[in-house]
Parts: C-alpha cells; structure tokens; sequence
C-alpha cells in the first residue's frame, strides 16, 4: 500500500525530487539494444525455422514418396532453429519470448518428423485370421 505524505511540499521540494530523479543512473538505450536481437537477423532466424517445418510438411503430403533429402533437410532446418533458439536464450535476455518461440516450433517440428520416420519402418499388418504378429 502506498504511503501517505505526513505534509504538504513546496513547490522548490518537488522541483528538486523531480530533478533528482531526471539525472537518476539509468543503463543506456545502448546497452539495452545490445540485450536484444536484431530484428532482421530475428525474420531470418525464423524463416529458418519455418522453413524446416515446411520442408518436414512438404516431404510427408505427397502420398507414396518415399522420404527423401528435403525430409533430412527439414530436420536439419529444425536442428538449427532449436540451437538458434538456445543461443538467443542464453545471450539475448530482451529476446527470450522470441527464442520460446523458435523453440517451440522446432521442437514440434523434430518430435512430429521423428514420428513420422520411425512409422515407415513398422510392419505391415497381415490379414491374418489370428490377428497382428507383433505385441
């Protein structure tokens, strides 16, 4: 709960608190700048990571098509998007809602791909009266 004033203060008091707190130590807009990304360097790192999500997509809609080197590029894409997203969470405290992000999306990304490549090497299901071979 805020304090209530015992008194009433004079113009030359307030004017004095004020300029105190006008010449009060702040960090520089410099050091606060250097705290964040970039914003074009962070447009690219995105498109990196989206760009791994689309190629993981593009390399599972087309029907039939085995997994080719744009799937191991998407996760390659992924790969890098999560380092990315480490590196400006660790160095980049300003950036840090933007590194979850990049997270985020490349973890699905790895965790959805490594799904799909472990299902092409199931077995087929028999039409076996008995039911499936395997437990």
């Amino acid at each position: 709960m805020a304090k209530i004033p015992e008194r009433k203060r004079d113009k030359a008091e307030l004017q004095e608190m004020r300029s105190r707190n006008a010449f009060a130590v702040r960090p520089p807009v410099e050091q606060l700048q250097a705290q964040a990304v970039h914003r074009f360097v962070l447009v690219f790192f995105y498109l990196i990571c989206l760009t791994g999500a689309g190629l993981v997509i593009k390399s599972y809609y087309p029907y039939g098509i085995e997994m080719g080197p744009v799937f191991i590029s998407g996760m390659a894409c992924a790969a890098v998007g999560l380092l990315i997203s480490l590196w400006i969470f660790w160095k980049k405290p300003r950036s840090r809602h933007h590194a979850a992000l990049m997270a985020i999306i490349s973890l699905l990304v790895l965790v959805f791909g490594t799904v799909y490549y472990i299902e092409q090497f199931e077995q087929e299901a028999h039409d076996d009266t008995q039911g499936p071979t395997r437990y």
